[in-house]
């Protein structure tokens, strides 16, 4: 029973690991991600397509710049039949050939609606690279605003490459980070695209993020919950003394000896995220955070369960130094990253949120304050003093309250994501909400799904017929 709970552990970790915001993302995760991609997870063929490259500017922002580079694409015309919409998916913080298991419901749709389906890479992941590296001077060409703009740029171009005039019905797609992205399309060139569906799309930035292991309480069982509780509290007890950290080292099997407070701190940071994160992809057929809280409760000894949940796909000893994770995301070579040295530069600039925990916001422990995370972000880019500037984004975009229009946004109510998007109608942006996790309506429909993320996407596909019959 054991292996069997570890197996449906490992296959939903892989879009749980990947798909991680503003959540630091260390070398352990890389590696843990890499492996369960490989070992466990495909490329869904779910239909043909033709990879292509358009030519973007460097900077859309500025007339004197006229460098350019190429953007990776993809278009989709089996299923679209003259009158049929365009379908545009904005990929997000990953190669976009990663969307594949996150665009199942939106391929569908392009079949209902006979649309021309797109998929766009965004600049500084996968294969579309504006620069030569990724050093700090470099990655000022990174910000959703340009992401926004290459979108529109590409749109207008595939519109007049097909004859069609420049208010052609569209409607843009998204998930996550590019879900908040496709609510801000809508937004900002309302004049290319008719609406937006925004899955988990946590389009409030915040700098300190403690709701995100909050909402672990309110999302695990409380058996589970009680038994995190626990085992932090161990934790916390341990960590009173070396012998302590001793004992934890050895049980989670770090290569080197935890003595210092940088790397306790990232020791515990990591452990956190292992479980406390375990909520974030809770969706069907494999339910992480149950099969996570059945393996943490599979006997008395929950520290000692926690340590096989964070274990998962692991080979070797786990590098818990701090300056193993600072060294690798300062490199800046495009070949030595794999998307996440652009990721940290976007949450440092303009998202935050970093997950934190503090006295009663969790049941983890109160260790993770979110200066360190923040002190990162200089180590990382050579910045001093380098902070997100969450109230410039959120002034720029509306935060929670976009002042947009058909708009469609749904949300897990066990996704912790929720907390920054939008759960509720407001005017002509609407809203539904589903009992599973993060993008759960876009994913394929299985037999285990629960009635209220059956009713999530027959809402998304009404949203649809309304907007395209204006």
């Amino acid at each position: 029973m054991k292996f069997i709970t570890l197996i449906v552990i490992l296959i939903a970790l892989l879009s749980l690991l990947h798909l991680a915001h503003g959540r630091i993302k260390t070398p352990f995760t890389r590696a843990r991600n890499s492996y369960l991609r490989e070992k466990y997870w495909g490329e869904p063929p779910v239909f043909s397509n033709e990879t292509l490259w358009f030519e973007q500017k460097q900077d859309n922002f500025d007339s004197t710049n006229n460098n350019t580079w190429s953007q990776k694409y993809m278009i989709v015309d089996d299923y679209f039949e003259e009158n049929g919409p365009i379908f545009i998916y904005l990929a997000g913080e990953a190669s976009m050939s990663f969307f594949g298991f996150q665009e199942v419901q939106v391929v569908n749709w392009a079949q209902d609606f006979k649309a021309l389906y797109l998929v766009l890479e965004h600049r500084f992941y996968g294969d579309s690279y504006p620069t030569d590296d990724l050093s700090t001077s470099n990655l000022r060409f990174l910000t959703s605003q340009q992401a926004l703009a290459d979108a529109a740029n590409f749109l207008t171009w595939i519109k007049t490459e097909r004859n069609l005039p420049l208010d052609y019905p569209a409607v843009v797609f998204g998930c996550s980070y590019s879900g908040a992205l496709s609510s801000w399309f809508r937004l900002k060139y309302p004049n290319l695209v008719v609406a937006s569906v925004a899955p988990s799309g946590p389009v409030l930035a915040q700098l300190d993020f403690p709701g995100y292991y909050g909402q672990f309480s309110q999302s695990a069982a409380p058996d589970c919950v009680a038994a995190a509780q626990s085992a932090s509290d161990q934790i916390m007890e341990a960590a009173k003394t070396q012998k302590g950290w001793d004992y934890l080292a050895s049980l989670f099997n770090s290569c080197t000896p935890l003595d210092n407070p940088s790397d306790q701190y990232y020791f515990i940071y990591n452990l956190v995220d292992a479980l406390g994160g375990s909520d974030q992809m809770n969706n069907p057929p494999t339910w992480i955070l149950n099969s996570t809280c059945a393996t943490l409760l599979e006997n008395g000894d929950y520290l000692n369960n926690w340590a096989t949940i964070f274990s998962a796909g692991q080979t070797g000893c786990n590098d818990f130094r701090l300056q193993t994770f600072i060294n690798q995301t300062q490199q800046i070579d495009i070949a030595s990253q794999n998307g996440d040295r652009s990721w940290e530069w976007q949450s440092c600039v303009e998202f935050g949120y970093f997950s934190s925990t503090y006295p009663g916001s969790s049941v983890f422990p109160p260790v993770l304050n979110v200066e360190e995370q923040v002190r990162w972000c200089s180590e990382i880019f050579g910045i001093p003093n380098m902070t997100p500037n969450v109230d410039s984004t959120n002034y720029w975009y509306g935060g929670a309250n976009p002042l947009s229009s058909n708009v469609m946004f749904t949300n897990g109510n066990l996704d912790p994501w929720h907390l920054l998007s939008v759960n509720n109608d407001r005017g002509n942006v609407k809203a539904v909400t589903y009992q599973a996790g993060h993008c759960g309506s876009l994913i394929a429909t299985t037999d285990h799904d629960p009635i209220s993320l059956t009713q999530a996407r027959q809402a998304v596909f009404e949203f649809l017929q309304s907007v395209l019959a204006q």
